[in-house]
């Protein structure tokens, strides 16, 4: 077969500086490439991006959405963390994600059977159940209303299972993974056949047992170092599959009978009869290592890599040789480590200080920069010997300061220091990934238990509010899922404040040399002392902006001193109690339920009745269009704005919502789909052919439709998120243009029916 030709790596894309490429395959490339941050940072990471041969696939370009849609909402230590997703317009469709550092499980067992042995039984056994527990953890998520996302990864494999020299074991890849808010369809077989379960093999709908009997297949092959169906491959391997027939491992090595008894129960043909989550496989091998007094952690496994596995040079720079152009799917599972790198930083964290010093000492250029969390790496020469980047006008900004307290350190420390050690730099790792994610600055770490971060300093700090929010409630399920390793729990009290800080500009739009005005320092202290366990307490300042995006809980008002040399310093803080995010639906029903009561808004909402008469009686026999934008800062009512006004039409009004939102920007006609769903009363799960009926019978066409019109086709495969790839070669502007006409013309139709008011919210994204 021909090697697929490849363009040289690119020195740039987007803002991510470009290192080295690091692998290709059927369908995206992966760098590894260096972010710039603010205040001299910047991060290794891994981007992957489509191939340009497949960027102008809606196909392609859809599953490429999904992937990152479902992968930036896991937040586990044995998960390859991903950061951002975003359309780098000519360059593609690109995704950032964690850096580890360190060899796949595949390239390990080549490793030691290249060595004429293989990884030590009970290493196998731990590294199984680890990845286990990152399974476990995905297959329990849930959306923002509680219920369950029913995540299956179908792709489980060593390619997929990634190892860092430090010992830790992350899942990789869950680029074909289905959820439920993703259209999963059956007889379609993803995934690679020697790994998958029996029904998955006969394209039948595959649940969390699928992921648990790949994960057996693993284990099988670690225990023997020899395939588990020998070297059958094609129909023949795929027949043995669907059949459930396996061998036990001692028939080619003798096992204890603990680790045969593991393998055996998840590789039951039976879905039934399988571990029935990843938490009890996990359990499994803890108990058998327990039993046989095998004491195996991620020290074992640092020792295990460094025996097996030459460790390769990865910092920026490296003359380490490009991936071959036609490997294997490497782009699927890029080994992954983030670095965070801090310029001329120390790996000491700070003496514990007075915490509202230490909030503002942060706050500037950092001058000792060995206040910043532990870990990071000086890779360039300190700014002094180099020439001063651009920075722009001063400029004056809102944040969101967020306090962290970390509960039972101190105690799992005094139970075992080397363990709570480790758990303390892999909690501090973990939660600076999410921080990244949230687009803030480095955890600030006054002490073992004791960080703070400020949002709002990079290059939007529109979202500050919210991603601070977010922070919160993703640290604290990180903590959660973090204890399943630990004999003491963990928890985290999290204080959130508003404040402004001024500072210059940097070129790309990053707040350097800052300070944070008075009294924040002091109002961010007094909540991260009061705020307890478990909880996350949240400032009136904040909870203005973003209170209809989550679910809130009562919290005392706090009673304020005064503070030596702090003016303006309220008599007390109104506190609110941060509980969970809101999903759309539960938006929209807050935003019914909204009090019509708006106080000196009275001509803003009688501009709205006036647009609203015009269009109903103004344009003759035809009617007519009016658009109105209502604008401002956030907090100051516009949505209740609206409210009101929905409220106050007449009963016969039809009411169209769409709601624009920056996770979603990037998805190709986001919008449209839902404008088109709420205007048909669609879920997204309807059968293609249904809604192409609908559709035509809404138009004013046949009550059959026909699937075969490029323009029902287009419309329909938006609705029902369904692309079923038979306009990929169409003209973009073609597209767009048959899209929005058919747009109009389904809105026009419901408009000749009665009057439609269709409100978009977030427009500006």
């Amino acid at each position: 077969m021909a090697k697929t030709s490849l363009q040289p790596a690119p020195n740039t894309l987007a803002q991510f500086e470009i290192v080295r490429r690091l692998g290709a395959g059927g369908m995206a490339e992966v760098f590894l490439a260096k972010k710039r941050g603010a205040e001299g940072t910047f991060k290794l990471l891994v981007v992957k991006r489509i191939l340009p041969t497949h960027g102008t696939s809606r196909r392609f370009r859809t599953m490429f959405v999904e992937e990152a849609q479902l992968a930036t909402r896991l937040n586990h230590p044995n998960i390859v963390q991903v950061y951002e997703f975003f359309d780098g317009g000519d360059e593609g469709q690109l995704l950032a994600m964690e850096f580890v550092e360190g060899p796949d499980l595949g390239m390990l067992m080549s490793s030691a059977k290249a060595k004429g042995t293989r990884i030590p039984p009970w290493v196998g056994a731990w590294i199984i159940g680890e990845a286990a527990k990152g399974l476990n953890y995905a297959h329990d998520k849930k959306d923002e209303g509680g219920a369950p996302l029913e995540i299956v990864h179908r792709d489980v494999s060593p390619q997929n299972i990634l190892l860092s020299f430090e010992g830790g074991v992350k899942i990789a890849d869950f680029g074909i993974a289905s959820a439920k808010m993703f259209v999963e369809e059956q007889g379609v077989l993803k995934g690679k056949f020697g790994y998958m379960s029996p029904e998955q093999a006969r394209g039948e709908k595959v649940d969390r047992r699928s992921d648990l009997y790949a994960l057996g297949v693993i284990l099988w092959e670690v225990l023997t170092g020899r395939p588990i169906h020998g070297g059958l491959g094609g129909e023949a391997l795929l027949d043995i599959v669907r059949s459930g027939y396996v061998e036990p491992p001692t028939t080619y090595r003798e096992l204890p009978h603990e680790l045969e008894s593991i393998v055996m129960k998840a590789l039951e043909p039976r879905k039934e009869d399988r571990y029935a989550t990843g938490r009890e496989l996990a359990s499994a091998v803890s108990r058998a290592l327990l039993v046989k007094q095998e004491l195996v952690d991620a020290a074992t496994l640092e020792a295990t890599l460094t025996q097996l596995v030459t460790r390769e040079n990865t910092r920026p720079g490296s003359n380490r040789p490009e991936a071959p152009s036609n490997a294997s799917a490497p782009e699927l599972a890029p080994a992954s480590v983030m670095a965070s790198e801090v310029e001329g930083a120390s790996n000491r964290t700070q003496a514990a200080a007075p915490f509202a010093k230490s909030v503002i000492d942060s706050a500037s250029e950092i001058e000792n920069p060995s206040s910043v969390a532990a870990g990071v790496k000086q890779t360039e020469p300190p700014p002094s010997r180099r020439s001063s980047p651009a920075v722009g006008p001063r400029e004056v900004r809102h944040v969101a300061v967020v306090t962290l307290h970390l509960h039972g350190v101190d105690e799992l420390i005094a139970k075992d220091r080397a363990l709570g050690e480790r758990a303390i730099e892999r909690m501090r790792t973990m939660l600076g990934d999410i921080a990244y994610k949230r687009g803030m600055r480095l955890w600030i770490w006054m002490s073992d238990t004791e960080a703070h971060s400020v949002a709002g300093l990079t290059t939007n700090p529109t979202h500050a509010a919210a991603d601070a929010a977010y922070l919160a409630l993703d640290t604290h399920e990180a903590l959660e899922g973090m204890n399943d390793d630990l004999p003491l729990a963990i928890g985290a009290s999290i204080g959130i404040v508003r404040g402004i800080a001024s500072g210059t500009r940097d070129p790309q739009g990053n707040l350097i040399r800052y300070r944070l005005h008075d009294p924040v320092a002091y109002l961010a202290e007094v909540i991260w002392q009061a705020t307890p366990l478990h909880r996350t307490w949240v400032a009136g300042g904040v909870y203005r902006l973003v209170r209809r995006e989550f679910r809130w809980g009562d919290a005392p008002t706090l009673k304020l001193e005064s503070a030596g040399g702090i003016d303006n310093i309220p008599a007390t803080m109104r506190i609110y109690a941060l509980e969970r995010s809101l999903s759309r639906e539960e938006r929209l029903a807050e935003m019914l339920n909204l009090s019509s009561d708006l106080v000196g808004r009275d001509i803003e909402k009688a501009d709205l009745h006036s647009a609203y008469h015009q269009a109903v009686v103004g344009g003759g026999s035809g009617g007519a269009v009016t658009c109105r934008a209502v604008v401002g800062e956030m907090g100051i009512g516009k949505t209740a704005l609206a409210a009101t006004f929905l409220a106050e039409l007449p009963p016969n009004t039809r009411v169209v919502r769409v709601e624009c939102s920056p996770v979603k920007m990037e998805v190709p006609f986001n919008a449209v789909a839902e404008l088109l769903r709420d205007a048909l009363g669609l879920t997204g799960e309807e059968p293609f052919e249904d809604v192409v009926t609908l559709l035509a019978r809404a138009g004013g066409g046949s009550a059959q439709g026909d699937s075969t019109h490029p323009m029902l086709a287009r419309m329909a495969e938006l609705a029902t998120n369904k692309p079923l790839g038979a306009g990929d070669d169409d003209d973009p502007h073609y597209l767009r243009k048959m899209i929005t006409t058919g747009l109009r013309m389904l809105l026009a139709a419901i408009a000749m029916e009665q009057p439609l008011v269709v409100l978009v919210e977030g427009l500006h994204w």
